[in-house]
């Protein structure tokens, strides 16, 4: 069953009761088991850009949900390919704040330690061997929230594609096979619930430089696809454009569409927009000793490098601050909460990184 409820209220308490109530209508305790819960967040960017990274009040609603019962919590993501964000983005977010209230643990799954997993499946065709995170394996049951968002190589992002974050430092060497891992990811590690953040999205060339989309909602359920198919026909998308939803449902995740309570319509997003990057990315990727020399190889951190700069700084000063200007002239009440951490973020100055040397 999935459920799906409007955000009525004017401050982050009408945010943290639609969340657990949406939870409830769903009926999580019937999919959450055991004592120990993971709790996988989006935490892409380190700077405060309202629709980028999970919102704090979504995630206190969880977990003021879940403190109900004597849980053993953990919540985390890992850096991306290009940058280690995630510990800063944890702080800058507000999401330590949060976890400290709630006795929850946070974690850097990039730093965690792992465990190499063998897939026997004749389905999985790429991570038949593969390093995961151990933490994922010691969790009783897994909850994931999502940011709604748009996608410059995926279309979209939202219930499954949010765990890629579970691959803890490799996971651009997929980028060309992305929809596949997704699949296969989500087959490799079952999900249990998942609470989706659809509050303020992010709409154009999203995940890392998208701008705030107020969808004000909250969606929650256990099944991943049915959910997915959903947020494509929120954003705008025939589920059927978006190729890791297919490649899910070939593996057999969620293959039933779920009950649906609640409503929800096309909200029309704003598609990626052409990606200079993106292009090149792929473009190398399938040059072989190219492929090898940039992506397998010590210059993969200047290749890295260089997109960080571009996302920290170029669209940062040109895109995204005026992005953030526009969104807090907005009469959304999601303003006054943003503007708390907006203010208070620790920004890093551009320097040359010591790992060049």
């Amino acid at each position: 069953m999935i459920t799906i409820n409007s955000i009525k209220g004017k401050n982050k308490q009408a945010v943290i009761k639609t969340v657990t109530k949406t939870m409830n209508d769903s009926g999580w305790t019937s999919f959450i088991k055991g004592k120990k819960v993971f709790i996988k967040i989006n935490l892409v960017s380190s700077q405060v850009i309202p629709g980028l990274c999970t919102s704090p009040w979504v995630l206190e609603g969880v977990l003021k949900e879940l403190s109900k019962k004597n849980f053993k919590i953990t919540v985390g993501d890992c850096d991306v390919a290009t940058t280690n964000q995630v510990e800063l983005a944890a702080k800058n977010w507000g999401i330590l704040d949060v976890c400290k209230k709630y006795n929850a643990k946070f974690i850097n799954l990039s730093k965690a330690k792992t465990i190499k997993v063998i897939n026997l499946n004749n389905d999985i065709k790429f991570l038949k061997e593969i390093n995961l995170p151990s933490i994922l394996f010691q969790a009783d049951s897994i909850i994931t929230i999502p940011v709604l968002k748009t996608h410059n190589l995926s279309l979209m992002t939202c219930a499954l594609k949010n765990q890629w974050g579970f691959l803890p430092k490799y996971r651009h060497n997929y980028h060309n096979d992305l929809d596949q891992v997704v699949a296969e990811i989500n087959k490799t590690i079952p999900v249990s619930f998942c609470v989706v953040d659809a509050t303020v999205c992010s709409e154009g060339n999203s995940p890392r430089c998208g701008t705030p989309k107020i969808v004000n909602k909250i969606i929650a359920g256990n099944n991943l696809a049915s959910i997915d198919i959903i947020a494509s026909r929120i954003i705008g998308l025939d589920y059927h454009e978006i190729p890791y939803i297919e490649k899910s449902l070939k593996l057999g995740i969620d293959g039933i569409m779920s009950e649906i309570f609640g409503s929800y319509k096309n909200e029309h997003f704003r598609p990626p927009a052409f990606s200079f990057i993106i292009l090149i990315e792929m473009f190398l990727r399938k040059i072989p000793v190219i492929n090898y020399l940039i992506f397998k190889t010590f210059l993969f951190k200047i290749f890295g490098w260089l997109i960080t700069r571009y996302n920290d700084t170029i669209w940062y000063n040109f895109e995204g601050k005026r992005a953030i200007k526009k969104f807090l002239k907005s009469n959304s009440f999601y303003v006054k909460e943003f503007k708390k951490i907006i203010y208070q973020q620790v920004l890093i100055p551009v320097l040359i990184p010591e790992t060049f040397f």
